[in-house]
């Protein structure tokens, strides 16, 4: 049940983001290409070369072609992610597994039509080719994920065993409202001025602070459950909830749109994503959107 769960739960934003993206692209090419090189000589279908014999041509295509192909793929997959607004982990993992068939089918046909390296029959060049194909990059996908992850989870548990206070740096005014936030453990993490709270994002179990520190953007994650901050933020009028992974500081929304499905907000400042409005909190985030 436990796995289930996680393959229909959003997929980790350490993996899908620009970065993340652009980092498994080029470690997987420089893997494939070592790998390749090193396999050819034991195989009796393989024809990827590199020197300047007359397979040369056909394995810059393939190289330069494919890796064009997963910068493409990957691009798409950013936006798709910022689109949706959900991207759930079995459609991450599908995505992967399209782009090695995509491209084992294109080394087949490179292989069949046009190199013509071998006699075989298509379906068995095509069987080696993905087969090939999968040990070529899902090794590489694998590792560098795992790497990701582990690097994301040491960030997170570094903020959680933290025991400084951050704040947004700035002088407290005389009645100044203060939005003091604290771990699962009761313990204080972050003291913000609520002129300078943008949104809180629930992120599994923790939640991410977007906010301003010293004139600059500035984000803090900590340990703790989103309906504990709800509850907390019960008597602060411009902290609302829009949706179940989002809390938004009302009167830094500058625009909200009304699209096909449903309401999308835009803060003032640049920057920051927009965030998503559900059904469930239209009204009441529309009703203290035109009452600021």
């Amino acid at each position: 049940m436990k796995i289930r769960k996680q393959l229909i739960t959003q997929a980790p934003e350490c993996l899908t983001d620009p970065f993340s993206q652009a980092q498994n692209v080029i470690i997987s090419v420089l893997f494939a290409l070592v790998f390749l090189t090193a396999y050819t000589p034991f195989s009796d279908t393989s024809w990827f070369q590199l020197g300047t014999n007359s397979r040369f041509l056909g394995t810059v295509a393939f190289v330069g072609i494919g890796t064009f192909f997963l910068a493409i793929s990957r691009t798409l997959m950013t936006f798709c992610v910022r689109k949706l607004r959900h991207f759930a982990m079995w459609a991450y993992l599908l995505w992967l597994f399209l782009e090695i068939l995509v491209i084992a089918m294109f080394h087949t046909y490179l292989s069949y039509f046009l190199v013509k390296a071998t006699s075989y029959s298509l379906g068995y060049i095509f069987g080696k080719s993905l087969l090939i194909t999968f040990v070529a990059l899902a090794v590489p996908y694998t590792i560098v994920d795992l790497m990701i992850l582990l690097k994301d989870s040491r960030r997170k548990l570094t903020l959680t065993k933290s025991d400084a206070v951050e704040s947004d740096n700035e002088a407290l005014p005389e009645h100044t409202e203060i939005i003091n936030l604290m771990d699962n453990n009761g313990n204080l993490k972050l003291s913000v001025k609520l002129d300078n709270l943008y949104y809180i994002k629930a992120e599994d179990n923790y939640i991410n602070v977007f906010y301003q520190r010293s004139g600059t953007l500035a984000s803090y994650m900590l340990r703790c459950k989103m309906k504990t901050i709800e509850d907390n933020c019960i008597n602060i009028n411009s902290l609302m909830r829009c949706h179940r992974s989002y809390i938004v500081n009302i009167k830094k929304v500058s625009v909200l749109h009304n699209e096909a499905d449903g309401f999308i907000i835009d803060f003032e400042r640049e920057g920051l994503d927009s965030i998503p409005v559900s059904k469930t909190y239209s009204q009441k985030v529309l009703e203290a959107f035109n009452k600021r």
